[in-house]
């Protein structure tokens, strides 16, 4: 039963995980087609860092397999069945920062974990500049923090105290000014307060005010607050946290709300009986600052909590290239703070990475990006481009 009140538990007859969604890794699976999964169990690893673990989402069997080239794993489907048990972990009584890492490494919660730049999973053995806990959504109708983290409070302290030992870096708390999320002072965690429109909420606006990278090679690492959550049911419990809390909103929502789903649910059962007739536009996120799913929406992605679906209008189609970029003084209000919108702009649609670079793009992933390709003129995708850019800038490191 639901912890929270008047959040709805949702299951779905199928589960899936993406390759995609840990970048830097190369995925190797762990599993065979057919092969009965226990929740929380390992079904795929970093094949050139073995010991990074992605756990399954879900028990139940292996349904589908998908491999690319030279045989790396690209995708998994899970036709849940709770039959096929639940992964059980021992939380490390050492204090010590290896202890913390190898328990993060082998029950899958070090996957968790970002790093700015790229956006990609840390290596086990690296050491951050800072780490941030993202414990605020400012999306509009995006899932209540304050009530998903109040209802596991102990399980969100208990993980802060871990990360708090992973490194010897800071550790922020980033919140709203009319939250403070629960903690042990002893942790030595730092609380930060970010107000403000939609973005205040990006990890991105975060490292900007707290710990820029710069040119110096630094790397910060930040984990959303769910993600926080669900350590801490690992370390106080033993085993994985099942559930998510996922928003529904958008105007083509019958009746908006948040339903507590199993991480990687497929996202067409969830939406079942929830949306209105007609040309429907699926969005991962808020309508801002998300992707555009396609017109087979498949699994929920790691770290998505919101679903946006609205009615969908005729709209230009995305330039991935070089186009006309009128600069209005308006384009301001949707870069990051201490970004200039246009110069970025030009240097991503030209390819320019050390022009890029110079501007602030190392802090930068695709959401940070995305409303300027609704604000500007030239429908250039811009989180296309900046991934782009960001490849080439991680290949010359």
């Amino acid at each position: 039963m639901s912890r929270l009140i008047d959040v709805e538990f949702r299951s779905t007859s199928r589960l899936g995980l993406f390759g995609r969604d840990y970048r830097g890794v190369r995925c190797e699976a762990l599993c065979e087609q057919g092969d009965r999964v226990a929740a929380g169990a390992a079904v795929m690893r970093d094949a050139r860092r073995p010991q990074i673990m992605i756990a399954a989402p879900a028990a139940g069997r292996i349904v589908k397999l998908e491999r690319g080239a030279g045989r790396r794993l690209v995708a998994l489907q899970i036709e849940a069945d709770a039959s096929a048990g639940v992964a059980r972990y021992t939380a490390p009584t050492s204090q010590q920062q290896d202890a913390q890492r190898a328990f993060m490494l082998e029950s899958g919660s070090w996957a968790s974990l970002r790093t700015r730049p790229f956006g990609n999973i840390p290596n086990p053995d690296a050491q951050p500049a800072a780490i941030l806990v993202t414990a605020l959504d400012t999306a509009p109708q995006g899932p209540p923090v304050a009530t998903v983290i109040d209802a596991f409070a102990d399980e969100f302290s208990a993980a802060v105290s871990m990360l708090a030992r992973i490194s010897e870096a800071p550790l922020y708390l980033c919140h709203a000014p009319a939250y403070r999320p629960p903690f042990d002072a002893a942790s030595g965690a730092l609380c930060r307060a970010f107000s403000g429109a939609e973005a205040a909420g990006l990890p991105g606006r975060h490292i900007q005010a707290l710990c820029p990278i710069g040119f110096a090679g630094a790397q910060v690492w930040h984990i959303g607050y769910q993600e926080t959550i669900a350590l801490g049911h690992l370390i106080l419990h033993g085993q994985p946290w099942l559930q998510r809390i996922v928003a529904l909103a958008g105007d083509a929502v019958t009746r908006p709300r948040c339903l507590q789903t199993p991480p990687g649910a497929a996202v067409k059962e969830l939406l079942a009986g929830e949306v209105a007739d007609g040309a429907l536009e699926i969005i991962a996120g808020s309508a801002l600052y998300g992707h555009r799913l396609g017109v087979e929406p498949g699994f929920l992605r790691a770290a998505q909590r919101q679903l946006t679906v609205n009615r969908s209008a005729p709209a230009a189609a995305a330039n991935s290239g070089m186009s006309a970029l009128i600069p209005v003084d308006w384009l301001e209000q949707y870069a990051p703070p201490g970004i200039h919108p246009v110069p970025l702009m030009r240097s991503l649609q030209l390819g320019d990475a050390e022009r890029a670079r110079e501007l602030g793009a190392l802090e930068l992933v695709e959401e940070d990006v995305a409303p300027l390709a609704a604000a500007c003129v030239s429908n250039s995708n811009y989180a296309l481009l900046l991934r782009r850019v960001l490849d080439r800038l991680e290949e010359s490191r």
